[in-house]
């Protein structure tokens, strides 16, 4: 019934409460299953405890050259767990963040900027060298914002199945709630301040703006929620950017993928190739 009521409210209430209601909707956040395999990983890994009174957890296998994994809205460290286990065991330290309103992390409202500020907090708590950053979807828009905004530095960075800027959540509220462009507008706004810019900046890629042979995508042909096109706007944004693609995964399902894997540790130790 929320999502019909909502709708109602959206086109009756006045403008200042239809666009907190937008925006009190959109940063609900939700916390997926845990599949036993991502437990399995998680079991094996120590927890990292950062950001404000420590209320926020990270998660860490390994040891060696730092890979800082970080998931998309609505996931959590859980669905990287199985691929950082995997990278520890080829020799790296991986740590896997739960954004604030994410799995182990306190909260149950999320927002673009805590994106953004988290990944800073834990890249300060770690207080280390960070050889990559692999984002899954808006984990990967994210901490490509936070190298901007945080100048935040590693040797790579990896966007898995990443929008090229934060359209999903418009997408959505289009879809469910139906507003009025003027309310959409606003929630667009709303978004671009928590990235220190304007949604026309952002539309033309500003997040991922000096990228080039540092960045690698991967994006699945599968995806229904991020289309694999988007790979291909970026590559031509970010000259000398690496793009590889799966075929029939998915959005989530390709952080199991076996290509994924390989196409990550050849990227790493400098042997990847366009694929």
């Amino acid at each position: 019934m929320l999502v019909p009521a909502s709708r109602l409210l959206v086109r009756v209430l006045p403008t200042p409460l239809a666009s907190r209601l937008i925006r009190f909707l959109g940063g609900r956040s939700q916390r997926p299953k845990i599949y036993p395999a991502q437990q399995e990983a998680l079991a094996l890994a120590a927890p990292v405890r950062y950001g404000q009174d420590g209320r926020n957890v990270a998660w860490s296998w390994g040891e060696g050259p730092l890979i800082v994994f970080v998931h998309g809205w609505n996931g959590s460290a859980a669905q990287l767990a199985p691929l950082a286990l995997r990278m520890a065991q080829r020799g790296y330290r991986c740590v896997a963040i739960d954004v604030t309103g994410h799995g182990s992390s306190h909260g149950k409202r999320t927002g673009w900027r805590h994106f953004i500020d988290d990944v800073a907090a834990l890249t300060a708590t770690l207080n280390e060298e960070v050889h990559a950053y692999v984002g899954h979807s808006a984990g990967g828009l994210g901490m490509m914002a936070a190298r901007a905004l945080k100048k935040l530095r590693a040797r790579f960075y990896v966007c898995i199945c990443a929008p090229s800027h934060p359209f999903p959540p418009i997408r959505a509220v289009q879809q469910r709630l139906a507003p009025a462009p003027h309310l959409l507008a606003d929630y667009q706004a709303f978004i671009a301040r928590q990235f220190g810019t304007s949604w026309r900046e952002l539309e033309a890629g500003q997040a991922f703006a000096g990228a080039g042979a540092d960045l690698m995508l991967f994006y699945d042909k599968a995806d229904r929620f991020v289309d694999h096109t988007e790979g291909d706007r970026l590559v031509a944004l970010c000259r000398g950017a690496r793009l590889f693609k799966s075929a029939d995964h998915g959005h989530s399902k390709v952080l199991g993928s076996t290509e994924l894997e390989e196409a990550l540790s050849a990227f790493l130790i400098g042997q990847g190739a366009h694929a």
